[in-house]
Formats: structure tokens, sequence, C-alpha cells
């Protein structure tokens, strides 16, 4: 029986796999063995195998491959028709794949929404060669007026009233926020009183209502006064504790800052007398219970404190829905007008 020839590093008979030629020794390899697959074949040069790259008579030269993924083969780096694609159907997958990707990986969905075929086609009309394609970017264009579609300016309409109607509802908010801190100032110098204000718990329509009114006005208006009043006295107190050196005792030497003694004190009439002419009229929606038996009214400053963070929370996010929205609806308009300014210009491009 004749010897049968042996190959590759293996030193193996031809068992029928693919196998590659060295261009330096011309003995064969099997690709499993030298790490190299079948698909790859078209896109070496020039091959060496590990022996003669190992001695320096050469190394393998690959060839450009085709920048669409999963494509094995070269690019069309010769002729007239130079192309990091192995063709021009490539070249299109490749653009149409990643407009599909940029869509998927987009964070809002709107400011970086992926660009339609027919928008890309708008955008290309604008250039001539391939230096004025890699600068798309470097300047800002003059933006055309955005073309607006009847049903585009009946929702920005919506949108503009939501809005309007959202910031109404914040300023309401803030409105309550200044009662609660005031109601909460009310309950500490009552003491052992519950001190929970009725109108705490109206209804976004009567307490709109009452804000709006003229007693609601003056009541909201005094408020103010009084907290500008009250951090101005805190301010001026903080200076003089700083002055007389509140704080640089001994304790402060091992470490420990001591607690800070009361800037200001509370004044009860005072403080009735923002809300009301009379102790009667200042106290009427109040509840003067002795505050440990108050079960009712258990922990009120931190429950309505947190409705008021909830509900602004829930309009704030309304209000970014809302200009996202917005956004998208004047960024289509403006693409629009852009494609009918190069299409009236006669150089809109059609991408199938």
């Amino acid at each position: 029986m004749p010897q049968q020839e042996l190959y590759c590093i293996c030193r193996k008979p031809d068992t029928g796999q693919w196998m590659i030629a060295c261009d330096f020794c011309d003995d064969w390899y099997h690709g499993s063995c030298v790490s190299i697959h079948e698909s790859q074949a078209d896109l070496i040069e020039t091959y060496a195998c590990p022996s003669c790259t190992a001695k320096g008579l050469g190394t393998t030269a690959w060839k450009r491959k085709c920048r669409l993924p999963g494509c094995n083969q070269p690019a069309l780096v010769d002729g007239d028709k130079k192309s990091k694609f192995c063709g021009p159907d490539h070249g299109v997958a490749w653009f149409k794949l990643n407009i599909e990707a940029h869509s998927k990986d987009a964070d809002d969905g709107l400011r970086n929404s992926a660009i339609s075929p027919s928008d890309l086609s708008a955008i290309l009309s604008s250039i001539s060669n391939v230096r004025e394609f890699k600068q798309l970017g470097d300047v800002t264009p003059t933006p055309a007026s955005p073309n607006f579609t009847l049903d585009d300016q009946q929702r920005l309409s919506t949108l503009n009233a939501q809005k309007a109607e959202i910031h109404k509802k914040l300023r309401y908010l803030e409105h309550k926020t200044s009662y609660i801190e005031y109601a909460k100032l009310r309950a500490t110098a009552l003491k052992t009183v519950c001190g929970f204000d009725r109108k705490l718990v109206w209804d976004d329509a009567e307490w709109a209502e009452w804000c709006d009114s003229d007693e609601g006005a003056r009541i909201l208006n005094r408020i103010r006064e009084f907290k500008a009043s009250q951090d101005e006295q805190k301010m001026r107190a903080s200076v003089a504790d700083d002055a007389n050196g509140v704080g640089n005792g001994d304790k402060k030497k091992r470490g420990r800052r001591p607690k800070q003694q009361a800037s200001i004190q509370l004044n009860i009439q005072d403080i009735l007398n923002v809300v009301g002419s009379t102790d009667e009229d200042a106290i009427d929606d109040v509840c003067m219970l002795e505050r440990r038996r108050c079960s009712r009214h258990a922990s009120w400053q931190h429950i309505r404190t947190e409705e008021v963070e909830l509900d602004e929370r829930v309009l704030r996010d309304n209000m970014v829905k809302i200009e996202r929205e917005e956004q998208a609806i004047r960024q289509r308009a403006a693409i629009r007008s852009f494609k009918d300014s190069t299409r009236n210009a006669g150089r809109c491009i059609v991408v199938n």
C-alpha cells in the first residue's frame, strides 16, 4: 500500500476538509489547524504559514473587508468605483441597518429619533460630493419656516392649553406649600394644640377659588411678607451668633459641635395676625383639640407636605411629556419644510 502524502503542521494526509496553501513554501494546511475559516478565503491576499512567518519569509496579507456585518467578501478598493463595501447593495444595507439600530437605541425617541429613508434623501439632496457629506453638522444651516399641517396646528394649540393649565396648577401648589409652612409654624406656636387647618383638605377647585379671592390673595401675600420677615430675623440672629462666638466652647475643642441656640422667638400673636384681624378669625378653620388626643389629624404636617410634593412631581412629569411631544411635532414640521425646499429646487433624491 503506497504511503499517503502528509500535510500541515499536524502532519496528516488530506482528509477532505478545507485547506489553504502557503504562498512561500507551497505546503498545504488544514484551516482548522491554522485558525482560518473557509469563509475568510476571499479576504486573504497572501498567506504565510506559521513556519514561514517564524522564519521571516513573509506574513499573511489581508484584503480590506466589506463593512457590512456578517459579510466576508473584500471591499471594492480597486478600479474606478472604490468603496468600503463589496457592492452597492451592501452599502445600502449597511445604512438601513444603522438607521434601525439608532432608532432602537434612542433614549427619548424624539431628539434622537431615527431618520427615515425619505428624510435621509432630503438631507443628501443638499450635498454634491463626499467632502460635503463629511462636513454635515459642522455648520448650522439656516432653518426654513416649519411646515405645520392642520393636525399639527390643532395639536400644538391643545398642548399649549395643557401647559398653561399645568403652570396654573403649579402656582396654586406653590401657594399651598407656603400655607402649609405657615400652618406648621402656627401649630408650633400653639404648642399642645393639633393646629390642623381645614383649608388643607379642600379640593383643587375650592383651593383655586380661595387663592383667587380677595381674602385668599390678602392672606397669601401676608404669609409671604411674614416669611420674608422671619428669614431676615434668622439671618440677623445668625450674624449675631457668629459675632458672639456661639459654638466655640469646650465641646467644639473635643470635636463635637454644640446645639445652636434658638435664633428667634415665635410670637403667637404675630403669627395669628397674619391670617385674621382677630384671634377668632385666625383660628376659625383650625383644629384646637389637644395634639395627643387628636387621632384624626395625626401626622398631618408630613402627610400634607408629601401630598403637595407628589402632585408637583406628577405635574412636572406631565409637562416634560408635553414638551417632548411638542418638540417632536416641530422637528417633523422642520424636516418637511426642508424636504419641500429641496424638492422645489429639483434636487430631491428618492431612496427606496
